[in-house]
């Protein structure tokens, strides 16, 4: 008896066991005004991304003119040059973009790993593979510029493609990407230089080795680093507004 006197004076005392109080009507009106949480969809931001980077590089092709060496060209390369270049776009923009199944955000590691491997091959294709078709294939000289002028004018058209990916893909990203975000930014800059010299594949009349590695590899690899930074810096703005 006196236990449960005791136990029954501490309730008392406590509101221990007493009734929970009405929920207020703020609290009712927000539960009432709650939606559905749309989920994001994997390959939505890809679409988006692709979709609109790749409206200039097609623009540009339907325009033309295709570069002066085209018909002697070997067809072998060009299914090839398309094709390395094509998946290096590819891979590198969904390592960027698309999580792993089952995954809410990408991975970083994997969007940097497969930009940097993406780069790699195309260095290495550039530097052995790369064709010069005697008599067509044209000379940074026959315009008066050296070789570093003909890269440079390259690099700016990779530049002009690889921006658009960069704006909207950060837009995409800017509230998906809490960490990694330097490599996330890599593997979209990668992707965006792959579009660039892709469409080069098509259009750039100069075809030496040394042209095709510094000016359409080394602009993919500029678009990489300035995707790193921009995404980086993003985030940074973004926190320190906060």
């Amino acid at each position: 008896m006196t236990d449960k006197f005791d136990d029954r004076v501490l309730g008392q005392a406590t509101g221990v066991g007493a009734p929970p109080p009405p929920p207020s009507a703020d609290l009712l009106r927000a539960v009432d005004g709650m939606k559905p949480v749309r989920t994001r969809s994997r390959f939505g931001a890809l679409a988006l991304v692709a979709l609109a980077g790749l409206v200039g590089p097609v623009v540009a092709l339907v325009r033309g003119p295709f570069r002066r060496d085209w018909p002697g060209l070997p067809a072998g390369w060009v299914i090839a040059a398309t094709a390395l270049w094509g998946i290096s776009f590819a891979l590198s923009l969904a390592a960027a973009l698309v999580p792993r199944r089952g995954d809410v955000l990408p991975a970083p590691s994997r969007a940097s790993r497969v930009a940097a491997a993406a780069m790699a091959v195309l260095a290495l294709f550039a530097l052995f593979a790369t064709v010069d078709v005697p008599g067509l294939s044209m000379q940074p000289a026959e315009r008066g510029w050296t070789l570093f002028d003909s890269c440079l004018h390259c690099i700016g058209t990779i530049a002009k493609v690889a921006v658009v990916f960069l704006i909207v893909g950060i837009v995409a990203l800017r509230r998906v990407v809490p960490v990694g975000r330097v490599r996330v930014g890599m593997a979209l800059g990668a992707a965006g230089g792959a579009a660039g010299g892709l469409l080069l594949v098509f259009i750039c009349p100069f075809a030496s080795a040394a042209h095709v590695t510094l000016g359409h590899v080394g602009g993919t690899v500029l678009a990489a680093i300035a995707g790193a930074l921009l995404l980086a810096g993003v985030a940074r703005i973004r926190t320190t507004a906060r």
